[in-house]
């Protein structure tokens, strides 16, 4: 070969190292804009023009206003009805109140039933075909007021004695979407329950791990009473349960739900630990940054096809634990091109980009419990905010045109003064994500809703590898609730002191587990980033509705919607057909439908049709 040609292939082979080095790092981010989901000002449907013709679905709730346990219970209800976007008026159980036969449910949030002045009136509803639900654990020894026969026979009861404490729940029916056959044990759902013996035709909808019924229905008359018995948790994961009770008020049950799978990876992509970590090296034989280049985010990537997952990751720029500036960034050029690659891959698969902070100390001063945490707390308001600029001229140069819209504050502690320093510094920012529930009385925890400063609370409700029971029965709560599973992990938990004692096998397996769980048995929710989610939850909480039930069919109306609405649909009959929308089937006698438009019908089977 002549020095033309060699000097033509060392030429090729060079252009070829500058391209896919170009193309690995940063350099193809500058030559087009990168933008996540657009926001979610959308034209919406307009209000329906014969709405006032049908009545919103209507609920009668009786509570003992001198207990404060009944006095949670009626705001619990009234929340969760609310949310649903139902019509309720409740009443003080001494006051007796006439009940009209087209009331969707009447709910006794009280035990002490055998005082409640309109209970006579409420059975006699259920008789002529209403429902009837017992929200409390019933206080049995109620000497001013003992059960009637009436009320014994009307609540399935053979026997009723004093309560005791209960753990654990399964579910040996589909009363919740989802959940049947299910044992949700290791200590969780610790509650006080009446020993009860039930007649032969009252049904246990779920029960503790000893086999103390907790929830029954029971027919009577062309009616249905179902009691709860247990008492009012005040923690957000029984919520599911109180919304399947009244997802059983009456034939043809709708209410809407949100319907979407979020998964959060919080730091990630950030600075990769350098050196080993000798249990990950004992096991793989790999160095920390091998093992994620070559295990971990391969695994993780698999796992979203599989389990038909999208991810948020969350960036960290740097792990010091500076609160004062100036702030600068640290770790050098590795450091920097290893954010860019893990990013540039994520967003590849269809996954979305979000803040974490510029190092992990969480936005808060002193007093949010940050001690316990080795976290350093910040002097001042201005020095949060001029470290999260300092994120904002990073993430900008290695993601420029991108608009970051969601927020992880880091290990969920968030103060006012955070929060404000994360708005000034990022004005496109619309999502905080941070817990749902849990007892760490310094963590920031959050209800979903849309504020009025325009931000979306989006919390995430469970996290980990592998989720232990309690972990797993808060999923498929907030699934019957809202239609919403929300998860976390983070790509160093197995270095984490509670991971001691698995493997990281074991918390491959566990993580496999719990999500071919949920998939097969939640398979209608639909993947999204956290900002794909805005719409969805944009439209739910817009969302009014009317529901008009005939023997043919039942008649949907939807308006102040930009895009799909979902309801769960509850019935015992089976539909043959729906028009203006689509209807699947997702447990024995539950449908999604989606809606898009304005109205929609959907036709039940006859006996013709059969």
């Amino acid at each position: 070969m002549n020095k033309r040609g060699m000097y033509l292939i060392f030429l090729a082979v060079l252009l070829l190292g500058c391209f896919f080095q170009y193309l690995r790092m940063d350099g193809f981010l500058h030559l087009g804009a990168l933008r996540n989901f657009a926001a979610v000002e959308r034209a919406k449907q307009q209000p329906w023009a014969e709405a006032d013709a049908i009545a919103r679905d209507r609920y009668l709730i009786f509570y003992d206003p001198e207990d404060v346990a009944s006095m949670f219970a009626r705001h619990n209800v009234e929340r969760l009805l609310a949310q649903q976007k139902k019509d309720y008026e409740s009443h003080p159980l001494r006051e007796a109140v006439e009940i009209p036969q087209e009331t969707r449910g009447v709910i006794f949030a009280t035990g002490r039933v055998g005082v409640a002045a309109s209970l006579s009136a409420a059975l006699s509803y259920a008789a002529a075909g209403g429902t009837v639900l017992f929200t409390q654990r019933l206080e049995a020894a109620d000497d001013t007021a003992p059960f009637t026969a009436e009320t014994r026979e009307a609540l399935g009861l053979a026997s009723i004695s004093g309560a005791a404490d209960t753990l654990g729940v399964r579910f040996p029916t589909d009363f919740l979407v989802g959940v049947q056959g299910k044992t949700f044990d290791n200590g969780i759902y610790e509650t006080q329950a009446n020993a009860v013996t039930l007649a032969p035709d009252a049904v246990v909808d779920m029960e503790s791990a000893a086999g103390v019924p907790l929830l029954w229905h029971h027919a009577y008359g062309a009616g249905e009473v179902i009691a709860y018995n247990g008492a009012e948790r005040d923690d957000k994961t029984n919520r599911g349960v109180l919304a399947a009770m009244l997802a059983h008020c009456g034939e043809d049950a709708v209410y809407p739900v949100v319907g979407v799978k979020l998964f959060f990876i919080d730091d990630f992509p950030a600075p990769t630990p350098e050196g080993d970590f000798s249990k990950i090296y004992e096991e793989t034989g790999l160095s920390t940054a091998e093992f994620y280049r070559e295990n971990w985010w391969p695994w993780m990537q698999e796992n979203a096809r599989r389990f038909n997952l999208k991810y948020t990751g969350l960036i960290i720029e740097t792990y010091n634990d500076q609160v004062k500036g100036p702030f600068r960034p640290l770790g050098g050029r590795a450091a920097r091109d290893n954010v860019i690659v893990y990013g540039r891959e994520l967003l590849k698969m269809g996954g979305e980009l979000g803040l974490h902070g510029y190092n992990h100390q969480s936005l808060a001063p002193a007093g949010y419990g940050q001690g316990e945490l080795e976290y350093v707390p910040w002097a001042s308001q201005a020095d949060m905010t001029e470290a999260m600029q300092e994120l904002a001229r990073y993430v900008s140069e290695l993601y420029p045109g991108y608009a970051f819209r969601t927020y992880v504050p880091p290990s969920n502690i968030l103060s006012p003064e955070g929060y404000a320093a994360v708005r000034e510094a990022f004005p496109d920012v619309r999502i905080f994500a941070s817990l749902y529930d849990g007892l760490s009385p310094e963590s920031y925890y959050q209800d979903y809703e849309r504020r009025a400063d325009g931000t979306y609370a989006i919390p995430r409700v469970s996290a980990g590898y592998a989720p232990d029971g309690p972990t797993q029965w808060a999923v498929y709560s907030l699934v019957n609730e809202l239609g919403v599973f929300s998860h976390f992990v983070h790509p160093d938990e197995m270095f984490y002191e509670e991971s001691r004692d698995k493997t990281w096998a074991q918390l491959q397996q566990g993580m496999e587990a719990f999500l071919g769980d949920m998939s097969a048995a939640c398979p209608w929710l639909t993947p999204v980033t956290a900002s794909e989610s805005l719409p969805y939850f944009d439209d739910y909480f817009a969302l009014d509705y009317r529901v008009k039930r005939t023997p043919a069919y039942l008649e949907l109306h939807a308006w102040n919607h930009a895009g799909e609405v979902r309801f769960l649909l509850r019935s015992s009959r089976v539909l043959d057909h729906a028009e203006g929308c689509t209807a699947e089937p997702v447990a024995e006698s539950v449908y999604l439908v989606r809606l898009a438009g304005e109205a929609a019908r959907l036709y039940w089977r006859t006996e013709e049709d059969a």
